[in-house]
């Protein structure tokens, strides 16, 4: 294909794949985009679902301190990946930045291994969701009906609808996700607000200075208050990342390399905004917090609510405020996934890519991608009803995969820095980039290392921290995939796809 070829594509809103033809239209602006983005982590209200670790690993003085630690650090890093999202827009996103910035020998190899870790990584987090959502729905039964007891089947049940209604919007009702997209950043906030000023006006007692910023709580079995500091990052670690989702629209966005690098940078910043003063209010306004070691439904928000609001109405309202959000964020994480699926069956990384890689000519999308990433989530949300162990291991693995192909890219990026950027583009850090990608990397390795530890010891088959054993397996499933059918296969991400923002003007 000519660069003529190309350049008449860009003008006509799509962007061709050189090795499969497939298109796919834009269906997203900067706004729905900065929605999506932001809806993935909906951090104000998601950092609520965190709060059952702030009891014995540390107490209110690790969960607040340690958020600001790690979301400083995790910001850090999605400045280093806005950077190369602004030069090379590609919906492969840290797939194909990998191969574009490795050393040439051991591009295809890398790019694969980042493959892999992505396509887990947002499996992993999309199930998440759809069971802390199903949960969510569950604690308003229990709420309504105190003598409800919850089985394991109910919750799956949930999943199961909360990965259909994904389904739905992301292929029959998609003309409508563009428009439910743009509000989500009102909702979460207006959400949010919501939460903070009942909790504020009807807790009581509230919690002291003291218990909030200095007392720190270690029933964990560690010795050391360090290790504990380090054990309660997990919320702030958690609560702000997956900075790249929207990178895997960049065929389906305007201008990518000017938009995206915006929505990612504008989404982190508004996250961070927004989740410490909802930290902040969670800490202040818990009135039992013994309850929340066995919540309701196993959501320790909904017990939260429960107990500091002392109003079934109000706490089911909230609850509800809770439950949009996390359905509205497993349909962006679907999103992502299925692209990720769909880019990565477009190098022949996956058993029967040629059927996953095509595009409806009707719908232009991935339905393919779609319908498989929706069965793949049931299927591995059946674990729960076997064993809830396995289950939150599977989940806990997501982070670490994220993390493990951010490491890479900006790996590879400090490689080849020298030569990885023009001089002029779009959003530049300029004398400070380099400095960020070693915090970067320095950050990432260590904060996936404590993401493996176990909160409590001594370790038992209940407590165990399987996250690490669950990355092994990704790991394990590559390499046998690698040489069952992807060795003869595989190909890098072209780079075709990339093109980046014609007003190059930004800087750090």
């Amino acid at each position: 294909m000519s660069a003529d070829d190309v350049t008449a594509d860009f003008e006509a809103g799509v962007m061709v794949d050189a090795n499969t033809k497939t298109v796919l239209k834009e269906s997203f602006s900067i706004w729905s985009a900065l929605g999506f983005q932001y809806s993935l982590t909906s951090t104000p209200l998601a950092i609520g679902a965190y709060l059952a670790s702030v009891i014995g690993v540390g107490g209110s003085p690790v969960f607040i301190y340690g958020f600001l630690l790690a979301v400083g650090c995790n910001i850090v890093v999605c400045l280093s990946l806005a950077e190369i999202a602004a030069v090379y827009p590609h919906p492969s996103g840290q797939i194909y930045w990998t191969a574009a910035l490795s050393p040439q020998r051991y591009a295809r190899g890398l790019s694969y291994i980042t493959a892999w870790l992505a396509s887990a990584a947002y499996f992993f987090l999309t199930a998440a969701t759809f069971l802390l959502a199903s949960q969510l729905i569950w604690s308003v039964v229990v709420v309504c009906h105190t003598t409800f007891v919850l089985q394991p089947w109910h919750d799956y049940v949930g999943y199961i609808a909360a990965a259909l209604l994904a389904l739905a919007f992301n292929f029959p009702l998609f003309k409508l996700y563009p428009y439910m997209l743009k509000s989500m950043v009102v909702y979460i906030n207006v959400g949010a607000l919501f939460v903070l000023i009942v909790l504020l006006v009807r807790a009581h007692p509230k919690q002291s200075a003291k218990f909030v910023f200095a007392d720190l709580v270690n029933t964990t079995g560690w010795s050391s208050n360090g290790v504990v500091f380090f054990l309660g990052l997990l919320p702030g670690a958690t609560a702000v990342n997956g900075f790249e989702g929207a990178a895997h629209l960049a065929e389906e966005v305007p201008e990518p390399g000017k938009n995206i690098p915006r929505v990612m940078i504008g989404s982190a910043l508004l996250s961070a905004l927004t989740g410490f003063p909802m930290c902040l209010v969670y800490m202040f306004c818990i009135v039992n917090p013994a309850n929340l070691l066995a919540p309701i439904a196993g959501q320790p928000i909904a017990q939260l609510l429960l107990d500091s609001l002392d109003s079934q109405s109000l706490t089911i309202i909230g609850i509800l405020v809770y439950i949009i959000c996390l359905l509205a964020a497993g349909v962006c994480l679907m999103t992502t996934f299925s692209r990720i699926l769909w880019s990565v069956a477009r190098q022949g990384a996956l058993p029967w890519s040629p059927w996953l890689a095509s595009v409806n000519t009707y719908y232009q999308l991935p339905v393919n991608s779609i319908l498989i990433s929706t069965i793949g989530c049931i299927v591995i949300g059946a674990i729960q009803l076997g064993s809830s162990t396995a289950i939150n291991a599977i989940l806990g693995a997501g982070i670490i995969m994220c993390y493990l192909s951010y490491i890479l890219v900006i790996g590879s990026l400090l490689w080849s820095r020298k030569t990885a950027f023009p001089s002029k583009r779009y959003f530049n850090l300029g004398r400070w980039g380099l400095t960020l990608n070693i915090i970067s990397i320095i950050w990432m390795p260590f904060i996936t290392v404590w993401l493996c530890f176990a909160d409590y010891i001594p370790i038992t088959g209940s407590n165990m921290n399987y996250a690490s054993a669950t990355s092994a397996g990704v790991f394990l499933c590559a390499a046998i995939n690698w040489f069952a059918y992807s060795r003869k296969r595989y190909t890098v991400p072209v780079a075709m796809d990339a093109k980046p923002a014609d007003d190059m003007h930004l800087s750090a």
